[in-house]
């Protein structure tokens, strides 16, 4: 038995922060989820897998645009036609509603609805396999849906489709230990977008998104091609992303000027369709002009207009520790971080903002507050440079 697991298609994804790129450029980077996809089922059908688990955020929004479901549509046809089923859920993007579709699916696709349900498929090498799943209803569910997962069934092998977070209390909250007591062979998760395996035998597998989305989603994407032999179960990955994310640094010398900086980094961008976020380390060597030209854009803006492999994308000065401040004790600082900068604070800072599903994604993300920290750290170092 052969499937392909995917999730986080995100079809339509607006790529935020990609205006003063030309024109070209951006259309590029929004086609590239659809290029993704087109990899994604391509792939399904060379490798003649008997099905593919879309589990979650197939679009990027709840209002799918036409576009997007006849993209989905032709795409499912052509698995339909090489008799490959699609099981599929909806995410907290595009949510499941009455009428949700425009146009109709064909009939290899089965949509999981609401509430938790398993069907059955008898696979090319004869086994009966089971798949149990369900789709968003609301853009958050708080309570934890797995409870609601049947038990093994009278399955060869069984899967768990689900999207959700370990511990996540906006997103159908779950523990691992909550999966592997369903006796389940492998669980297909979505809504993370970081690859990641969380356990093994049974296997509980994040594929990440097929694209990566923005400068925090780096390494290449894409899903996973998932064998199964004398119930021994074995993954391929298969990169899809178009674009690649990815960060990178140079050093700051005292004698550096713009050419010499632009030198520096014509040389990091060497890798073809990569997205670069760079860190300029150790700013406080730079004179003031050099660094007024850095946060005028000025940098950036004459990379736009010049030929490179890769794309830079943005550009953060950091200012390493001023030795002065470092004779401040550190017990205060310790202190001062835990204080004003609190978690809690600072999602109670404006509750409207905080509703918004994107900023509170953002805020939720394990490395938010350290990086808070660190850009306040940068901020103060900036600041009393030479003083």
């Amino acid at each position: 038995m052969k499937f392909l697991h995917a999730a986080d298609l995100h079809l339509d994804t607006p790529f935020i922060g990609i205006s003063d790129f030309s024109k070209e450029l951006q259309q590029q980077l929004k086609d590239s989820t659809y290029q993704a996809a087109t990899k994604l089922f391509e792939t399904a059908i060379a490798e003649q897998v008997d099905f593919v688990i879309l589990a979650g955020d197939i679009f990027d929004d709840t209002d799918s645009s036409l576009k997007a479901q006849m993209f989905l549509r032709d795409e499912f046809e052509k698995l339909n036609q090489a008799d490959i089923k699609v099981y599929l859920i909806y995410g907290n993007h595009d949510y499941y509603r009455n009428n949700f579709a425009v146009v109709n699916f064909p009939k290899n696709v089965k949509v999981f609805g609401q509430d938790v349900s398993t069907v059955a498929i008898n696979t090319k090498d004869g086994q009966r396999v089971g798949l149990t799943g369900f789709s968003y209803y609301q853009q958050h569910i708080q309570q934890s849906i797995v409870q609601d997962y049947p038990d093994r069934g009278n399955f060869d092998y069984q899967i768990g489709i689900l999207h959700a977070g370990v511990g996540d209390d906006n997103y159908a909250p779950f523990q691992v230990s909550d999966l592997l007591k369903k006796g389940y062979d492998y669980w297909a998760l979505g809504h993370i977008h970081k690859r990641e395996i969380l356990h093994e035998a049974p296997m509980v597998v994040y594929p990440g998104d097929i694209q990566g989305r923005n400068q925090n989603e780096t390494t290449p994407k894409g899903f996973y091609i998932v064998s199964v032999t004398n119930q021994v179960t074995q993954l391929k990955f298969v990169k899809s992303s178009i674009y690649t994310w990815d960060k990178a640094s140079i050093n700051a010398l005292a004698d550096d000027t713009i050419d010499s900086l632009i030198n520096k980094i014509a040389d990091m961008l060497d890798q073809s369709q990569t997205l670069i976020t760079l860190t300029i380390d150790n700013a406080q060597n730079l004179n003031n002009d050099v660094i007024k030209t850095i946060k005028r854009d000025e940098i950036r803006q004459h990379f736009v207009n010049v030929t490179t492999n890769g794309i830079l994308y943005k550009i953060y000065l950091k200012f390493n520790d001023n030795p002065q401040l470092a004779k401040v004790d550190q017990k205060y600082w310790d202190e001062a971080a835990t204080s004003t900068l609190n978690l809690d604070n600072i999602k109670d800072l404006d509750s409207k903002l905080y509703a918004s599903d994107i900023i509170r994604e953002h805020i939720n993300e394990p490395g938010f507050l350290s990086s808070i920290k660190e850009l306040t750290k940068n901020t103060i170092n900036q600041k009393y440079t030479g003083e």
